[in-house]
């Protein structure tokens, strides 16, 4: 699932566009998918940052009528998200304020995941941060198959193949090994690296500019 919201206050703010894909134990797939009107304006940096304007969103439904069929739809399932509690933060104050049972503290986050699986994961050109889903996106290579243009239904794909990539990682099955510089941090230091080209190559620069030099060429 993933959630754009007006802000970034679970209370205050609204959820102005849901998608959720749900998988089933059986192989069935399901999808929901709505914009909401948050009855307010939107802030400018909220449609600079997902591309939605007022004028979009002045039809669409506002909560308390798609409510009800979103936490149906989620009913007893487990939750998938990057930054989870950020979803269910802004679900779950949706839900009080519409006398709907709210969900749990359980699920999985690929954030979670994606520290413990690499802990000082570098930052990539475009990545905007090291465990950002943007960043995963490079790293796994998939930034070809998905731009990335942080509205809902987007952000959900692209978490799927995150999610997969994570899971074969931790099972062992990766396709190749990283360079501990990469994921551990910086070898002197041990703050994460940025990945740079230089002459067609590779190389991870320290974070920790100007008081740590370190260059590695990947």
């Amino acid at each position: 699932m993933d959630v754009e919201t007006t802000g970034l206050d679970g209370e205050r703010d609204r959820i102005i566009e849901i998608f959720m894909l749900s998988l089933g134990k059986n192989g069935e797939v399901a999808q929901y998918e709505t914009l909401i009107n948050p009855q307010r304006p939107l802030p400018e940096e909220i449609t600079q940052i997902t591309g939605l304007t007022d004028a979009e969103l002045k039809d669409a439904p506002v909560e308390a009528a798609v409510a009800p069929e979103i936490r149906e739809f989620i009913g007893l399932g487990t939750p998938v998200g990057h930054n989870l509690p950020f979803d269910l933060r802004f679900l779950n104050a949706m839900f009080r304020r519409n006398n709907l049972l709210e969900l749990g503290e359980g699920g999985i986050d690929t954030l979670t995941i994606s520290r413990q699986l690499f802990p000082k994961l570098a930052i990539y050109p475009g990545g905007g941060g090291s465990h950002r889903l943007s960043n995963l996106m490079y790293h796994f290579g998939l930034q070809d198959a998905y731009a990335n243009a942080h509205r809902a239904r987007e952000d959900v794909m692209l978490l799927v193949e995150v999610f997969r990539h994570l899971q074969d990682y931790a099972a062992g099955s990766r396709a190749f090994n990283y360079p501990d510089a990469l994921i551990y941090g910086c070898p002197t230091c041990g703050s994460a690296m940025h990945v740079t080209e230089d002459n067609g190559g590779s190389v991870l620069v320290c974070k920790n500019q100007p008081s740590c030099q370190v260059r590695l060429v990947v």
